[in-house]
């Protein structure tokens, strides 16, 4: 007992305090604020007050309607040439041009989709309890929602999302290959239903946005996507990392506060994919007028088969390109046989003390122009590595097997 008593001591020394002041549990607890007050304190004025809601009530809150138990379904209809959340959609319909994952993109057969789900990390106990779905029709955006109530209704939930899907449709999502569409096909195989989502095509936002920005940004959340791209912000959102939350408390407590923010955070995903695709595509057509990385969207071209629109984009944009990008539009260059262009490049980025580029030029010298002296001359600082030392030893070689060659001419002649 005494030694825990000199403990004690000790430790109130540490903090300042003398040594034969009374313990802690002998002194008031200072006042305030309870556990649940911090919470709300922390939520700040984005929480709504707490809303005692059935689904029938919850339903109308949020302009839906039974689709089957445990299922509310929402449907809106939206003007492309209006747009809606600041989101302008009037080339939704059109046809990408220039976007590579867009090949063969046909508007009316694409689908936009985006969950919200009880957890981010997924695996099999994760639920998509609000399903969003999009389509264009004609001049309009059509959108369905599809909310789960409990947790009995997700069969159901997941018969309406095949419904939906229509034969030859494809899917257009931001992080969906790694996230929603790999959930849904969890719950589809847990639930014993065959999934509506296999082998479709999949149009994946995140990799044109990341490819073009990735080194641009400071992320490459949709959040930016819509900032940066679509000059669109969300003030009122509510982070998704909330989401499945709010929904618990409707699940648990009947507190349905939270839950019409989460159907419109998910509606406004679904206007960010519809918008998003157009942008997108612009910018793979002009990406130095948008900031974007002009090598990225060129080598984009390259990985859908378009060589003639990706060395179009690096030639018009030459003096806005680095050292890997002159490379590639040099290596372009070389393909066509435009060799004083090739040239050129490689000997500008060679004086910036590129080894890659001064073997180009030694390759050209050695097996293209045949002038032995010019290729020694390009070789000769890439001595001291196993390729360099052999190359110039083959050089050398060549270089008196010529001058023998044209010795023999002289004394021939």
């Amino acid at each position: 007992m005494s030694r825990l008593k000199g403990r004690l001591a000790d430790l109130r020394r540490q903090t300042g305090q003398r040594p034969d002041a009374p313990a802690p549990e002998s002194r008031p607890a200072p006042a305030g604020p309870s556990l649940a007050e911090r919470v709300q304190r922390a939520g700040g004025a984005r929480r709504p007050p707490r809303e005692n809601l059935g689904p029938e009530e919850l339903a109308e809150r949020i302009g839906a309607e039974p689709l089957a138990e445990g299922v509310l379904v929402r449907d809106r209809r939206l003007s492309l040439a209006e747009g809606s959340e600041g989101a302008a959609l009037g080339g939704a319909a059109g046809v990408p041009e220039a976007l590579p994952e867009a090949t063969g993109w046909d508007p009316g057969r694409a689908v936009f989709l985006d969950t919200e789900t009880t957890g981010l990390a997924g695996g099999s106990g994760t639920v998509a309890f609000l399903v969003g779905l999009a389509r264009i029709e004609g001049d309009a955006l059509v959108q369905r929602q599809l909310l789960l109530t409990h947790f009995g209704g997700e069969a159901a939930l997941l018969a309406a999302v095949a419904d939906w899907l229509g034969e030859g449709d494809y899917l257009v999502t931001f992080n969906g290959k790694r996230f929603d569409v790999p959930l849904l096909t969890t719950r589809c195989l847990l639930a014993g239903r065959a999934d509506p989502l296999a082998g479709r095509s999949h149009l994946d936002l995140l990799y044109p946005f990341r490819r073009l920005f990735g080194r641009r940004f400071p992320d490459c959340r949709l959040a930016t996507a819509e900032q940066r791209l679509l000059g669109v912000t969300r003030p009122d959102d509510l982070p998704g990392a909330e989401a499945p939350q709010a929904w618990f408390d409707f699940l648990h407590a009947g507190d349905a506060g939270r839950l019409p923010a989460v159907v419109q955070h998910n509606e406004r995903d679904l206007l960010a994919l519809a918008a998003l695709v157009p942008v997108l595509d612009r910018i793979h057509a002009e990406p130095g007028a948008w900031g974007a990385d002009v090598l990225a969207a060129a080598r984009g071209h390259l990985q859908r088969g378009a060589e003639e629109q990706a060395f179009a984009l690096l030639a018009a944009q030459r003096d806005a390109l680095d050292g890997e990008g002159l490379r590639e539009l040099a290596r372009l260059h070389r393909r066509r046989e435009e060799w004083p262009l090739a040239l050129a490049l490689w000997e500008e980025l060679a004086a910036r003390g590129c080894r890659d580029s001064r073997e180009r030029l030694a390759k050209y010298w050695e097996h293209i122009a045949r002038d032995m002296e010019k290729a020694l001359a390009w070789a000769a600082p890439l001595a001291g590595t196993p390729e360099g030392d052999r190359r110039l030893a083959r050089l050398r070689e060549k270089g008196a097997v010529d001058r023998d060659l044209q010795g023999e001419k002289r004394l021939g002649g």
